[in-house]
């Protein structure tokens, strides 16, 4: 299994920006033609690039257990994303670990009196530059297609993905393996020279590819996801670590779904945006289809 071609940069003032006299841009006015927009590194407290090689258009935080409100440096997440390839066997699944994410965002200081400690200073400023690295270690599946959507949850104490591809199809992955692996540098060696990794389930009841797509924080394992042709279809865990989708798909929109989204404390509400319009549904349709 080879290796994904993505790297992490840290940002930071690291270009000549404040070199230009700095204007805000006012919405709907008109660019000179050698004139460019870039953004003010300076409002950021932390901002890191991570370069995938392929674009994503979805990509989800997973969450972990390392506390809640996290605020001081440096920071570490685990982040998924699916990749949109130009050739449809090229695409993948990407489980990474961000970590040593340190603040960005410069401090102003005062001119320093003693000229002589110049040196000395540009030596510490190298160390602590080199001390604040940021690091990203990536584990990567095979998907079949573009993936147009991913979301991820963790399910019973693992966690799991759930992917729309453009072929119409909605996979379910375990990614247990490919955490540990970003985790501990002999797992990714195992990992890369193991079995491929492949969909713990796959959906393809769906008429076409599809956007809408989210996991149910209220009721654990239920996933809804919305395909191109308007319909809407609700899923339920079953035994044996399988899902049982219900063919009958939620009648109200008459173009394509483009998102949905469960109610964080609501069970059984669920709202969706089409193309035609939005609409939530009621507790009680959704209710009569989970319990069906």
């Amino acid at each position: 299994m080879e290796e994904a071609h993505v790297e992490m940069g840290r940002n930071g003032n690291s270009n000549n920006q404040g070199e230009a006299k700095a204007a805000t841009y006012l919405p709907g006015q008109p660019l000179k033609e050698d004139e460019e927009l870039v953004y003010d590194e300076s409002v950021y407290v932390m901002l890191h690039e991570v370069h995938t090689g392929s674009p994503c258009l979805s990509f989800d935080v997973i969450l972990d257990g390392l506390g809640a409100a996290r605020e001081l440096h440096p920071l570490c997440a685990y982040v998924v994303a699916g990749t949109q390839a130009a050739r449809t066997h090229t695409n993948n699944i990407l489980v990474m670990k961000m970590s040593n994410m340190h603040k960005t965002q410069k401090e102003k200081k005062e001119d320093e009196s003693d000229e002589g400690s110049d040196d000395d200073d540009d030596d510490d400023d190298d160390e602590e530059a080199q001390n604040k690295t940021p690091h990203l270690e990536c584990a990567r599946i095979k998907h079949q297609g573009c993936v147009n959507r991913i979301r991820a949850i963790n399910y019973n104490d693992t966690i799991l993905a759930a992917t729309w591809s453009e072929l119409g199809r909605v996979h379910i992955w375990n990614l247990t393996e490919p955490l540990r692996a970003v985790d501990e540098k002999v797992a990714m060696d195992r990992y890369k020279n193991g079995v491929v990794p492949v969909p713990i389930f796959t959906f393809s009841g769906h008429q076409t590819e599809g956007f809408g797509m989210d996991w149910c924080p209220t009721m654990s394992g239920v996933l809804a996801t919305g395909d191109c042709k308007r319909n809407i279809h609700i899923w339920n865990p079953a035994s044996g670590g399988s899902w049982h989708v219900d063919q009958r798909p939620l009648i109200g929109h008459t173009d394509s779904v483009e998102d949905l989204q469960w109610s964080p404390n609501e069970r059984s509400v669920l709202a969706s945006c089409s193309v035609d319009k939005s609409w939530g549904s009621s507790g009680i349709i959704v209710s009569r289809l989970l319990s069906g």
